[in-house]
Order: C-alpha cells, then sequence, then structure tokens
C-alpha cells in the first residue's frame, strides 16, 4: 500500500502534510504548529496547500547524538522555532531547509524535542518528522505520547507521521476521525489525508469523512473524498453523500467526488463477482 505523506498542520495527500508555522513556506507532511504563530510571517510567505511535497532524501542510516547530524540538527531545529515564534519568515526559510537538507539524518534531533517543554517545539518536532515519513520510524515512541497531547497540532502532526508507520493504524485511527471535526481546517485537513494511510482501519473513518464531505473549505471535502475512494467498498455508505458533490462549486471537488465514486462502484462490482458463486453465472 503506498504511504502518503500528508499535508501537514503543520498536512500529506498522495504525500500532503499542514503546515503554517510562523509563516514560511507550508511543509508537507502536518498542522499548523500554533495559531499564534501561523500570523504575521505568513502574509509574507503563504503556505499553498497544493505545492509540491519537498523532496527529502530518503538513507538507511538515521543520526545520534554522537553523530555529526545531530548537533546540526539541533542547531538548525533551534532556530526554526525561534523563527515560528517571532514570526521571521526570512530565518524561517533558512532554518527549513537546512533541515531538509538533512532529511532522514535529522530524525533523532527532531526526536529529542518531542518531550519538549515549549509546544512549538514539540508540534514542529511532529511536522517535520512527518515530513520525513516511514523513515522517521525510529522515533514512533515519541510519537506515540504526543497522541494525547494538549496541542491540536502536536496531536494531529504526531498522528500523520505515525500513519506513515506500519503497525499503528488502529492507535493512529481514533485520533486522526476525531481531528476531522476540529475547528482549525489545517488540523482538519491533516486528518483527512493522513486517514487513507491505515488501510483496512480507515473504513472506521467512513461516517465522519462523510461528513467532511460538507465542510465548509473545498480543500477539505476533496481530500475527503479522495480518501473515500482509497477506502473502496467500505465506503459504501457514502455514496448518498459523495454524488451530491457532482453539483459541487468547485471543480477539484467535483473530480475527487467522481473519482471516489468511481473506485467504490468499480471495487463493489468486483468484490460482488468474486462472491458469486460460478454455477450462478452460467
Amino acid at each position: 500500500m503506498i504511504k502518503f505523506q500528508n499535508q501537514l498542520a503543520c498536512a500529506v495527500l498522495g504525500m500532503s502534510l499542514v503546515c503554517g508555522c510562523g509563516g514560511g513556506s507550508a511543509p508537507t507532511g502536518g498542522a499548523r504548529a500554533s495559531r499564534d504563530a501561523e500570523a504575521g510571517a505568513a502574509a509574507d510567505k503563504s503556505a499553498d496547500m497544493a505545492a509540491a511535497e519537498p523532496q527529502l532524501e530518503a538513507v538507511p542510516e538515521q543520526s545520534e547524538p554522537g553523530d555529526a547530524d545531530f548537533p546540526r540538527g539541533s542547531v538548525a531545529f533551534a532556530a526554526l522555532v525561534a523563527a515560528a515564534q517571532s514570526n521571521d519568515a526570512d530565518a524561517w526559510g533558512k532554518s527549513e531547509a537546512k533541515l531538509q537538507e538533512l532529511g532522514v539524518h535529522a530524525t533523532a534531533a527532531l526526536a529529542a524535542h518531542l518531550e519538549d517543554e515549549n509546544p512549538v517545539a514539540r508540534e514542529l518536532a511532529a511536522m517535520f518528522l512527518a515530513q520525513i515519513g516511514p523513515e522517521a520510524s525510529s522515533a514512533a515512541s515519541g510519537l506515540l505520547k504526543l497522541l494525547s497531547d494538549d496541542s491540536t497540532f502536536a496531536r494531529v502532526n504526531a498522528a500523520a507521521a505515525l500513519s506513515t508507520f506500519e503497525g499503528y493504524a488502529e492507535k493512529v485511527g481514533p485520533v486522526l476521525t476525531q481531528l476531522l471535526s476540529d475547528e482549525d481546517e489545517n488540523v482538519r485537513l491533516t486528518a483527512a489525508t493522513s486517514l487513507r494511510n491505515l488501510g483496512p482501519e480507515a473504513s472506521k473513518a467512513v461516517m465522519g469523512l462523510s461528513k467532511a464531505l460538507r465542510d465548509p473549505n473545498p480543500q477539505i471535502r476533496a481530500a475527503a473524498a479522495a480518501t473515500l475512494g482509497e477506502i473502496g467498498p467500505d465506503a459504501i455508505a457514502s455514496l448518498p453523500a459523495l454524488r451530491q458533490l457532482r453539483s459541487d462549486s468547485e471543480e477539484a471537488v467535483v473530480t475527487a467526488a467522481t473519482r471516489a465514486i468511481r473506485r467504490i462502484d468499480e471495487s463493489s462490482r468486483d468484490n460482488t463477482a468474486l462472491a458469486t458463486p460460478a454455477s450462478a453465472t452460467e
């Protein structure tokens, strides 16, 4: 199964996570790190949800506290947090670029801040780990603790990251489903896109995703439709709501709904054919 690195909130559709920590460019892969940090610098450099996801180099080795990459990651991350809290778009961009250059080698440095007393640090650490994706699985234990964090952004970014790891669907599914109704649209978008990473477990979110088809944000309606299409026949209950979206005012929503309907219908027919006794078709 393809893992989608989400639109981060900081979210990843077809690999898109939602972001907006203090402005700067929006990393694909988590939820906005903080509502306060979102203002100011965001006006200088807006986060375009449709932008391509940063291409982070996937390598097998991961940095450890004693490695040369660990202090580099720690310095870059400290500068990123400072930029987010001061709404310094230029500093954010430079720090973000350094972390993206490190890619998976920043994993240990980021994981070290998952229990930081500063909520912005926890949010951003989870967001960038979500960008890295499956190669950041060594940070799973710290990310699991964030699923009950007081910060909504920390929870959704941690869940987005964990959704790309093998074996965490049951723990992540309920968290993402609940966040589909969060007041922040970036959190909702991150949740809607991340759910498609969960395989069969995502079918438990069909009701929540069906409600998301009525979200006032067209990106969320489109994301929910796409995820329902990925779920396939188990999302058959969402077909009435999906059909209503064929007259949506947004072309992207209409396209996503149409594709989802086709995928669910085709998958349902395939399953029916497989279940039909051969004698019944002779």
